[in-house]
């Protein structure tokens, strides 16, 4: 299938009310993978029938890419008998200039510091059967937002991330658990998940404030039972109050514990899994509200939250996520999703195509075909080709396979 034609099928299932707006995004989407160069307004008017005002003007309509993302998933995730989980995370933007929106200073994982620029949140939907991920919704922070969990007085960070699960219930609806990393261990986020019907999965500090349930007969006496049974001594663990799982299917150097602890800084108890890498002799720590969920299950699900970097590094390397113009709150909240959207699509060519093995002999072959069918335009009216012939095929494979 084309690109145009995997658009058409998602299209008819949502609300586009105009022409112009459908035939926009052929355009872009075609752009996106088939351009030399960053994919900036003026770029994108060199390589296109439309002009560089046209590509800013579309930039700030709105278009519902939530929906947009959820009808390609359905269309194409293979969600038959498929068991979802969510991942939710956020990536560094570089942009300067004063008159950006959402300018201000967010931590960057490559500098390992806080740097000015933007930020974006993506939730994304992971199938746990084929391990592929799909983003389903981007969302800018804005700036100003407190870096504090709890700040009575101001909206914070935290806030916008869970307002982003919060608009995406519906699409949600199926899914029991959310993956995110050690940055959402915090309590406003296990509540507002709970809240949503949902189950967190993440990861806990090495130094994790737990304590032991107390499992023994009870005294007789008066008074309330006994609940715990002493704090966790990580710097001397005794393990033989965990169950030993085993080891991991994947990795046998790890090996795996679990136990239900309670953490009295969330007021809740945990199905906790200790993981032991033991070449290092070093260990990370994952929770899930879910206690009666399996050890094994919860590391496999949070190995899978992983996926969510391979969006933010496709959008990046091959979809212009960093590229963009613009200044304006709309403007950035097109371009985003697009790049987001677009890894999407090229994931449904990868997976249609067996010959497109990568996302980068997709957008060789993309450029390819697109001067092939420049050049010959070029030539009289008479003149036809056959796009499918073996020497047309070479001409577009050129650097993306072994055709010689």
């Amino acid at each position: 299938m084309s690109i145009k034609e995997i658009l058409t099928t998602i299209i008819a299932r949502i609300s586009v009310k105009h022409k112009w707006q459908s035939d926009f995004l052929y355009e872009i989407f075609a752009l996106l993978f088939s351009i030399q160069g960053r994919l900036t307004f003026e770029n994108l008017a060199r390589y296109s029938h439309m002009s560089e005002r046209t590509f800013r003007r579309n930039y700030k309509k709105f278009f519902d890419w939530l929906d947009f993302n959820w009808q390609l998933i359905r269309l194409y995730a293979q969600l038959d008998q498929a068991t979802l989980i969510a991942a939710i995370d956020c990536s560094y933007i570089p942009k300067a200039g004063k008159s950006t929106y959402g300018l201000d200073k967010f931590f960057s994982s490559i500098a390992g510091r806080a740097k000015k620029g933007l930020e974006i949140s993506l939730l994304c939907v992971i199938n746990t059967q084929d391990g592929k991920a799909w983003s389903l919704a981007v969302s800018q922070t804005p700036a100003g937002l407190s870096t504090k969990q709890d700040d009575p007085n101001r909206l914070t960070r935290v806030d916008h991330y869970m307002g982003q699960l919060q608009q995406a219930q519906a699409q949600l609806s199926g899914i029991k658990y959310i993956v995110a990393d050690g940055f959402y261990a915090k309590d406003k986020v296990f509540t507002t998940i709970d809240q949503l019907g949902k189950k967190t999965i993440t990861k806990l500090r090495p130094d994790a404030n737990l304590r032991y349930l107390y499992h023994g007969q009870r005294t007789g006496k008066q008074g309330r039972p006994t609940q715990y049974d002493g704090k966790v001594n990580w710097k001397s663990l005794d393990l033989s109050k965990w169950e030993h799982i085993g080891s991991d299917d994947k990795y046998p150097h790890l090996e795996i514990y679990t136990q239900v602890l309670n953490a009295p800084g969330f007021e809740r108890n945990f199905r906790v899994v200790i993981v032991v890498n033991t070449k290092t002799n070093q260990y990370i720590l994952l929770a899930c509200t879910d206690i009666s969920l399996d050890a094994r299950a919860i590391l496999r699900y949070y190995q899978l939250r992983f996926k969510i970097e391979f969006l933010f590094r496709d959008a990046k390397q091959f979809c212009g996520l960093t590229h963009c113009q613009a200044r304006s709150k709309e403007a950035l909240h097109f371009h985003f999703n697009l790049s987001l959207a677009a890894v999407n699509i090229a994931q449904v060519k990868l997976t249609l195509d067996p010959a497109i093995k990568s996302m980068n002999v997709l957008v060789r072959k993309a450029y390819n075909q697109r001067l092939v069918e420049w050049l010959f335009s070029q030539l009289s009216s008479k003149a036809e080709f056959e796009l499918n012939i073996p020497e047309v095929q070479r001409a577009i494979a050129l650097g993306a396979s072994n055709y010689s």
